[in-house]
């Protein structure tokens, strides 16, 4: 019989370390904590919390039924959203108020802006049959006492074609 002692076990902070599952995401974890928001690291705010409204833009027939964006526009409603709110900020910028107290005139001035740029690369073979004019509508949806609602949507830009 040989004597075999037997291997000592592993201690201490390195076995530690390698039994730590997801150990990576641990060390990114703590390292953010430290650093906090400081450029270029983040602490993602944007999802932080809800509004309890949000609106969606679409593109629609002159009877105002939904016209496939993707299609005809090469774009979607998430994209029509973003290029609007800029426009709107652009025109109540100089008044140093919040896009939200936009006056209905300048939501329409904004999506007029917006419509009209796409129009302009609008691919007509996508459009549904007998489309004569399209519309720029803006649909807000709220939430209230635990309740999802909605408004009716608000025109806010037309093109004949």
């Amino acid at each position: 019989m040989t004597d075999a002692t037997p291997a000592p076990a592993p201690a201490g902070l390195r076995f530690w370390w390698l039994k730590l599952p997801f150990r990576h995401m641990t060390v990114l974890v703590v390292f953010l904590f430290v650093v906090k928001e400081q450029f270029p690291f983040s602490n993602f705010p944007m999802y932080s919390n809800f509004d309890a409204e949000a609106d969606v833009l679409y593109i629609a027939d002159q009877s105002g039924r939904p016209i496939g964006m993707d299609a005809a526009f090469r774009t979607g409603s998430s994209t029509a959203k973003k290029a609007w709110k800029k426009e709107v900020a652009r025109i109540v910028n100089p008044t140093k108020r919040d896009t939200r107290q936009a006056t209905p005139e300048e939501r329409k001035a904004a999506g007029a802006v917006v419509l009209g740029d796409w129009f302009a690369n609008m691919h007509r073979d996508y459009l549904p049959p007998g489309t004569t004019a399209v519309r720029l509508y803006r649909r807000t949806f709220e939430l209230k006492e635990g309740k999802l609602g909605d408004s009716t949507p608000e025109l806010l830009a037309q093109k004949p074609l």
